[in-house]
């Protein structure tokens, strides 16, 4: 029986897509976040077009007052319309949100909520193409590693955190890894060449990349 190591603690029925393709799963939950203390004025303040990436950030401006989203992943799509949100755009990734609005929306005000450990690239296209963009940082990205005495066939990878917080721990790890999108898996692949990528950016996505490659 191969074994996974997934690097967030699953749901019960993400538990059972591993489990009924006959595969062992041990989790841990390799990052934690923690909310920041923002000023009344942040979420009292009036937002035309906000860039959210990341379902965490969702619960923390469920308040803020919001005009138009755009955001990456179906599931914070999801999220977000399920609070009332308009959401304007959906990509897979940030690098692929950050072309679409370059294209379609350059002459626009963006602000970016997300975690203040947050990736580069959205940030650093958008800049570089002139887009207006202020970021606010709602809350940061925590790192909990442990290591394990033993190899796994297979490390879900859900953020580029994530992957850090693993390899902190376990340096010497030849696991294959399986990875939600394209920002963790070049974060991946500072570490190994045996990196894959879900063919969307979803738990689900994710568990089903890992099942094709260790069957």
């Amino acid at each position: 029986m191969s074994s996974v190591l997934s690097t967030k603690r699953l749901s019960p029925a993400q538990k059972n897509l591993l489990l009924n393709a006959d595969l062992s799963l041990t989790e841990y939950n390799f990052i934690k976040t923690q909310a920041l203390e923002l000023p009344a004025s942040v979420s009292e303040a009036p937002y035309p077009n906000a860039i959210i990436t990341s379902q965490t950030t969702v619960e923390l401006i469920r308040d803020f007052k919001i005009k138009t989203c755009f955001c990456v992943g179906e599931n914070t799509a999801l999220k977000l319309k399920s609070l009332g949100f308009e959401v304007e755009l959906i990509a897979e990734h940030g690098k692929a949100l950050a072309d679409a609005i370059i294209e379609s929306y350059a002459d626009q005000a963006f602000t970016f909520f997300g975690s203040r450990q947050r990736r580069p690239e959205l940030s650093e296209a958008l800049k570089k193409a002139k887009v207006s963009l202020t970021e606010i940082f709602v809350y940061e990205t925590i790192k909990t590693p442990k290591s394990f005495n033993r190899t796994f066939d297979a490390v879900l990878c859900f953020s580029p955190s994530g992957v850090d917080s693993f390899f902190e721990a376990n340096p010497a790890s030849t696991s294959k890894l399986i990875c939600i999108g394209p920002t963790t898996a070049r974060q991946a692949g500072l570490y190994s060449e045996s990196v894959f990528v879900s063919s969307k950016t979803s738990i689900e996505s994710v568990i089903v990349k890992a099942v094709k490659v260790l069957k």
